[in-house]
């Protein structure tokens, strides 16, 4: 998938799956802001691409989710919350995360 193509999909849809090998082809595209290791679950990825703020998520190892954020508030609460629930988890909750909501 062409970078301009996973933009419009982001800006369309909110959340975009990809395969790990596609995504690997337009990361380099993307402006990694800031990266932060969930011990459970890869890295939470946040990063923009002409001013579109994302947050890519590694719910396994071939998958990758890419959700649009809104601002950098929402970055902030939507991080802090991930990695609420990833402690929690860690702590066994039995909670799961909800990648594709």
């Amino acid at each position: 998938m062409a970078t301009d193509a996973l933009t419009a999909r982001i800006l369309s849809e909110g959340i975009v799956t990809l395969d790990t090998a596609a995504w690997q082809k337009v990361e380099e595209s993307f402006e990694e802001l800031e990266r932060h290791d969930t011990f459970i679950a890869g890295d939470l990825l946040i990063a923009r691409r002409d001013g579109v703020l994302v947050a890519v998520e590694q719910p396994m190892s071939t998958r990758r989710v890419i959700r649009r954020l809104a601002d950098e508030a929402e970055v902030r609460r939507f991080v802090q919350d991930r990695l609420d629930t990833y402690e929690r988890m860690w702590d066994g909750c039995g909670c799961k995360v909800e990648y594709y909501r």
